[in-house]
């Protein structure tokens, strides 16, 4: 640590957006830079919110300080693998640009200082997708299901290592392109690998139909592979416990918490493997103005219910595939028909999307 001169960014007002571009959902998020503000890599990776450190530690941390360390004794003559590693123009410059955040625009004091409010990283992540949903218009892929776990793919990782394998899934994309547990991915895309977070943002960077190819180590030995991207492989993100996504719960669920059958449940209810069959687990803030209650409250759904169709959807989707229902294939609707079971009995009822 004493080779890095060491800055911590407290709050996200005035932001350059065209430079610290990450997970905005993050608790800690870390940027390996040059002075010049080329950047060696990213540190910071989280899939869920009850364990915020379930994929850091900090042996993966110091591996990530090695290796941007080693990045920068080979500077300036790698400087050409490093230009991805910075983003494309934002679509504002900084926070305060955007129109959900421009009430904060003004909120310095004489001396310069932060007032009152700072704007929180997972703003700047709900801001971004707001532009799109306000308008009534699909929200992308990419902006909806940002820095995907390379889960999606198939790859999980060793939260000890920079960058290792530690399980490829049956029948994957990764398993079918060729990884291996123990692999270590050394280069991505072009782009030197320090951090999962590295392998996340060449992911969220990534086209909806892509190869990419790939080197790892293999127990001593470099390998060049190629990792397939087919169109819609981000949609198998769990977007659900993101801070960003609450304000996509209160529009696209009504404020539910869902939560998907077990499969011994659904055979009870008589619900088969492929159908949907989303319990309502409970319900997040509702609007002080109706008393309490969530657009789903008021539509009359219950705790307890299980829903069995969605709009035109019956067959079996995460909550966060309900989510990217609504907001890619409804951004006009307005109400919803919706079918749940309660008691055995079926139940229908029209929730509000507005």
């Amino acid at each position: 640590m004493e080779q890095f001169v060491r800055v911590r960014v407290v709050q996200g007002n005035g932001m350059d957006l065209s430079l610290f571009q990450f997970d905005y959902d993050l608790t800690f998020a870390v940027f390996f830079m040059n002075a010049d503000k080329t950047i060696y890599g990213r540190f910071g990776t989280r899939a869920d919110f009850e364990d915020a450190a379930k994929d850091i530690s900090i042996e993966s941390f110091k591996g990530a300080l090695e290796a941007a360390l080693e990045l920068h004794k080979a500077y300036p003559e790698n400087r050409a693998a490093l230009a991805a590693k910075t983003g494309p123009e934002p679509i504002k410059k900084t926070p305060e640009a955007f129109p959900a955040l421009l009430r904060y625009a003004s909120n310095l004091n004489l001396n310069g200082r932060i007032g009152d409010q700072c704007i929180h990283c997972h703003q700047i992540g709900e801001a971004q997708r707001e532009i799109h949903w306000y308008d009534r218009k699909p929200v992308p892929d990419a902006v909806l299901y940002p820095f995907p776990m390379p889960d999606v793919l198939g790859l999980h990782f060793s939260p000890k290592h920079r960058a290792k394998i530690s399980k490829v899934d049956s029948g994957s994309a990764a398993e079918k392109d060729g990884f291996r547990r123990a692999d270590e991915i050394l280069t991505l895309n072009g782009q030197p690998m320090i951090s999962i977070a590295d392998v996340q943002w060449v992911l969220h960077r990534a086209p909806e139909d892509a190869t990419l190819p790939a080197t790892v180590d293999r127990h001593g030995e470099k390998i060049n592979l190629t990792l397939t991207l087919k169109p819609g492989w981000r949609k198998g993100s769990n977007i659900s416990w993101r801070t960003t996504t609450g304000e996509l719960r209160l529009v696209a669920l009504g404020g539910m918490v869902l939560q998907d059958l077990s499969d011994a449940e659904r055979q009870r209810n008589g619900i088969a493997e492929t159908e949907m069959a989303l319990r309502v687990e409970n319900f997040r803030r509702g609007d002080r103005r109706s008393g309490g209650q969530t657009n789903a409250q008021r539509a009359g759904i219950r705790r307890g219910d299980i829903l069995v169709a969605y709009g035109d959807r019956t067959d079996r989707l995460s909550e966060s595939g309900v989510i990217g229902y609504v907001l890619q294939d409804k951004p006009q609707a307005k109400m919803l028909p919706l079918k749940l079971l309660r008691n055995g009995e079926q139940v229908e009822v029209s929730l509000s999307l507005e």
